[in-house]
């Protein structure tokens, strides 16, 4: 192995750090938190991340506290988010890869972003045309810069067959990043530009709790320790409760936004009972999204 290979090695899968999100990253932290048929959030998140394509972060956070994307909102704060804020850099290109579609030929409000664009998606042109600024332009000429359009047009198209609002099977690179095999050669291929589908685990791996610990990358439901509440007190009607038995938006939620060790969440399933203790979380999920609120009241582990 050369000396670049073996530098190349340690620093592939840093390089979010200096271009940015990266299709395969945003595939590999979408896959986390498994949203395969689930064409309602699916849908909420394609809304969203079209519309952070074309404002600020402030106006984006605004758009996604409306009540109509309750369902959305904690698979971003699992998959996309930083320290419980979504993170704009993902769901901008996110919005740019799903733009790139044929599926946003019938969205009015990607229709008239393509038209503000100056032409059909981000990789199609130069934005000579339309009515952006001269700033924004600069931005989204960099982000074209580093992102590859076989990979966006791939985690766009991949993505709304995983989800259920498009028909047809997962091709090429849409296999290797929502499939459940991969074809190595195409990982292979983007590994050598520093792309490869694991680098994307930079949203789960950076995350820190208020201790300034790595949080571990939330789990499925099928992959949950099987700990018994049982453990946690006498209550014997509840004793086979388990975080297997959580829903993986509410768990999604607790875990992360809260950031309730699982003791924490069986020892509330507990005290609560599962339909008492999913109906608390969820309510907490209307009310306080990014969890902030409840964490700094100290009622977290209601």
């Amino acid at each position: 192995m050369s000396s670049e290979s073996s530098i190349n090695q340690l620093l592939n899968d840093k390089l979010y750090q200096v271009i940015g999100s990266t299709p395969a990253s945003i595939a590999e932290s979408l896959k986390k938190v498994d949203l395969k048929g689930k064409s309602t959030e699916g849908g909420q998140l394609v809304a969203i991340s079209i519309f952070a394509a074309a404002v600020n972060k402030a106006t984006l956070e605004t758009f996604m506290a409306d009540t109509r994307f309750a369902a959305a909102r904690p698979l971003i704060i699992a998959a996309l988010s930083i320290s419980g804020k979504s993170n704009m850099t993902a769901l901008t290109l996110l919005g740019h890869c799903f733009l790139a579609t044929d599926m946003a030929s019938n969205i009015v409000f990607a229709r008239e972003f393509r038209k503000k664009m100056g032409q059909s998606h981000l990789w199609s042109g130069e934005l000579d045309a339309g009515s952006l600024s001269e700033v924004q332009k600069k931005i989204l000429k960099e982000k074209k810069r580093v992102t590859d359009e076989k990979e966006a047009a791939a985690l766009g198209n991949g993505f709304i067959k995983y989800v259920g609002l498009a028909n047809g099977e997962l091709i090429g690179l849409e296999r290797a990043y929502f499939g459940t095999g991969v074809d190595s050669s195409i990982v292979a291929d983007q590994a050598s530009r520093g792309s490869n589908e694991t680098a994307g685990s930079q949203y789960i791996s950076s995350h820190h709790d208020r201790k300034g610990s790595s949080l571990p990358s939330p789990p499925r439901v099928a992959s949950r320790l099987p700990s018994s509440v049982a453990q946690s007190g006498p209550s014997s009607s509840r004793a086979t409760l388990t975080l297997n038995d959580i829903p993986a938006d509410t768990y999604e939620y607790r875990s992360r936004a809260l950031n309730q060790p699982d003791s924490d969440i069986l020892e509330s399933l507990e005290r609560r009972g599962l339909s008492d203790f999913v109906s608390a979380t969820r309510s907490m999920m209307t009310r306080d999204p990014d969890g902030s609120k409840t964490r700094s009241a100290s009622t977290a582990n209601g």
